[in-house]
């Protein structure tokens, strides 16, 4: 056995040979006969989660002084709203994912 360095990761066959490594068939989709879904609810919940990313690197769109907002150039109040709404879409896609989760296992959707 050759000797390892610490940062030295183990190899996929010697995960499996030591036991450690899970089986395809051991994962739920798998036992169950499923596929993963792509539902209109969770598309809108991707969208949420991915708006705020493409609004603060599309930096061509809002890097400017004007307009002024108290004195604040839009460069910075506009990163600034993001914040807000940033915060308010993922509390959105939490509660969609909630609903989501409720109605996959049949319960009540409150």
């Amino acid at each position: 056995m050759e000797r390892k360095r610490p940062l030295d990761f183990p190899s996929i066959t010697e995960v499996i040979s030591e036991g450690t490594a899970i089986a395809m068939s051991d994962t739920p989709d798998a036992t169950q006969g499923k596929q993963p879904t792509i539902t209109p609810l969770r598309v809108v919940i991707a969208l949420c989660l991915f708006a705020p990313f493409v609004a603060m690197l599309w930096v061509s769109s809002y890097a400017r002084v004007e307009p002024l907002l108290a004195g604040i150039p839009f460069f910075y109040w506009y990163q600034m709203l993001w914040v807000l709404i940033s915060t308010v879409l993922t509390m959105v896609a939490y509660k969609l994912w909630q609903l989501d989760q409720r109605a996959r296992k049949g319960g009540d959707a409150r």
